[in-house]
């Protein structure tokens, strides 16, 4: 009997590999469909054998979840779809093919005078990893999230179905919201193949401001009171051994991000030094460190940051992020446990983003299992019977 993957997309478009894991399974075969329909009937062709498939766009998060509950798995590149990327300028939407980049998709929208709120933090992001994945940077609020510019999207179902939800509009609220279902979900639910977003206008404008505090919680205070005058795009507080900066990040028309910046603390800065913000972000941590995310409210991130310094250290260089109420820090693995054990008692959302290739975790890298669970669970009974999709990526191992 033939290679079922072969005879769906030929044989040179699979890729048989020996001697490489992925999130400790064996990668059997990179396969890399060309089309929605190939990647449905890849999909049904791993459920009739109940093989594990592990979708991937741009790599750069492949890191991400728990470690895959398959000894061996098959890599579903989507590299090839990327042929369709249609800019709606009048109707402020784009639609695109899960294996475009963002970057590229950013620069199709620039040139029709107009922009996108999906984070460009890897060169290589695509929009399929970008909302499977839905990567935490520096302009992250509670309002900009990468599953809030989804109108419509097009998924691969376990089953070897392509399922459709949402539309092509931006006020679009008949039915339940399965769009953002799928974003996060680390492709346990489906493998996104196409969707369509929200286009924003493009700022006139984009100005940094930095200002040097003596402490996190001094930083936190400047900000509050800062924030009831302006409106900031976003803002970070880096802790470090050198200080403690408050960067507000502002966009917008040139007269009102003027105003506004004068009447925050600091001095103008660079956008480089954001940008280099982005990218310390989207790097992966290094052999022997985690990322974790401790998250709750704006008001909570004192607590926090004193919870995270019990367990990791008082010297632990921090990232808040003020208008989602987030905490980034590079920790040691062994603080993993305490720090998931500390959130679940202040009621924090806990998330660690673990190197590249370490080895199997000793807690499940979203924290204590949520309320949600057994909804969870019946998701991906319904979405994935067989568990092909990822299984065990998700919260509570799913």
């Amino acid at each position: 009997m033939g290679d079922p993957f072969e005879a769906i997309v030929g044989a040179a478009h699979v890729e048989h590999v020996v001697g490489v894991r992925l999130a400790g399974a064996r990668i059997a075969a990179v396969v890399r469909p060309g089309s929605a329909e190939e990647v449905a009937a890849c999909l049904r062709a791993a459920n009739e054998t109940r093989s594990a498939v592990v979708a991937r766009g741009g790599g750069s998060k492949l890191h991400f979840g728990n470690p895959l509950d398959a000894e061996e798995c098959t890599v579903l590149s989507l590299e090839r779809l990327a042929s369709h990327l249609e800019v709606e300028p009048e109707e402020g939407i784009a639609t695109l093919d899960a294996g475009v980049r963002i970057a590229d998709f950013g620069a199709r929208a620039a040139a029709a005078g107009k922009t996108t709120l999906l984070p460009a933090l890897h060169a290589n992001a695509t929009l399929g990893g970008t909302l499977a994945a839905d990567p935490v940077g520096p302009d992250w609020t509670l309002d900009r999230r990468a599953r809030n510019e989804v109108l419509g999207i097009e998924v691969a179902l376990a089953n070897g179905e392509l399922a459709h939800a949402g539309g092509r509009v931006v006020k679009n609220v008949t039915g339940f919201d399965l769009a953002r279902l799928y974003c996060g979900s680390l492709g346990t639910l489906g493998v996104i193949t196409r969707a369509t977003l929200r286009l924003r206008a493009r700022p006139e404008c984009e100005r940094l401001q930095i200002a040097e505090l003596g402490s996190l919680d001094a930083a936190l205070a400047s900000f509050a009171r800062a924030a009831l005058a302006v409106e900031p795009a976003a803002a970070a507080i880096a802790v470090g051994a050198d200080g403690v900066e408050l960067l507000t990040y502002l966009a917008g028309v040139e007269a009102a991000v003027s105003l506004q910046a004068a009447r925050l603390p600091g001095d103008p800065a660079s956008l480089e030094r954001w940008t280099a913000l982005r990218a310390a972000v989207a790097a992966p941590p290094r052999e022997g460190r985690a990322r974790i995310r401790l998250a709750g409210r704006p008001t909570d991130l004192g607590q926090l940051a004193r919870a995270l310094d019990g367990a990791a250290g008082a010297t632990t260089e921090k990232l808040a992020l003020p208008l989602a109420g987030a905490l980034l820090a590079d920790v040691p693995e062994s603080a993993l446990p305490a720090l998931a054990a500390a959130a679940a008692e202040l009621g924090a959302v806990f998330a660690a983003e673990r190197a590249p290739g370490a080895d199997a975790p000793t807690v499940d890298v979203f924290g204590a299992p949520p309320d949600a669970l057994p909804l969870m669970r019946a998701l991906k009974a319904r979405f994935d019977p067989q568990r092909v999709l990822a299984p065990g990526r998700f919260a509570g191992w799913i």
